[in-house]
């Protein structure tokens, strides 16, 4: 005996579901930080922030290979009519990464790193710089707050 579609939802009902629920979490489960990189990348989308643009500028000569363990570098250059912002990413210890930046012009401003595991801030001292020691490495982006009232910019996320 088929229901009516539009009989009200009961307890048989519920018990196919969860029958249904428990096939799909073993044979296709959720990958492992789905739900965390969803939620950062949803929190990014809804902030009031004008979007830069991104340019992966490279590894520098002889920072892949060395001696002892190899050293790893890259350099992302991020830009928007107000303003560009370089960073380069370098291997800190514990499987972390240093954050070190430039902003030009140059100006203090404020940075905040915006990663799934908590937001962190500091100043760009007058010369633009800037850094982030230690940093989880997963998706991050930096959102800059300019000093008068213009909408902050905030960087593409990017595995770090």
């Amino acid at each position: 005996m088929t229901p009516a579609p539009d009989a009200p939802f009961d307890e048989r009902d519920a018990a196919v579901l969860a029958v249904l629920g428990r096939a799909v979490a073993l044979l296709d489960p959720v990958p492992d930080g789905l739900v965390e990189r969803s939620l950062f990348a949803m929190t990014l989308a809804s902030l009031e922030a004008e979007v830069m643009s991104m340019r992966h500028v490279g590894t520098p000569a002889g920072a892949v290979r060395g001696d002892a363990a190899p050293v790893e570098a890259r350099t992302i250059t991020f830009t928007h009519d107000s303003l560009t912002v370089m960073v380069a990413l370098s291997a800190s210890g514990d499987g972390q990464v240093r954050i070190d930046g430039w902003l030009s012009p140059a100006a203090p401003l404020v940075v905040e790193l915006r990663q799934p595991s908590g937001d962190r801030s500091t100043m760009a001292d007058g010369d633009g710089r800037f850094s982030f020691d230690p940093v989880d490495r997963g998706p991050a982006s930096l959102l800059v707050r300019p000093a008068d009232d213009a909408a902050p910019v905030v960087t593409p996320v990017v595995e770090l």
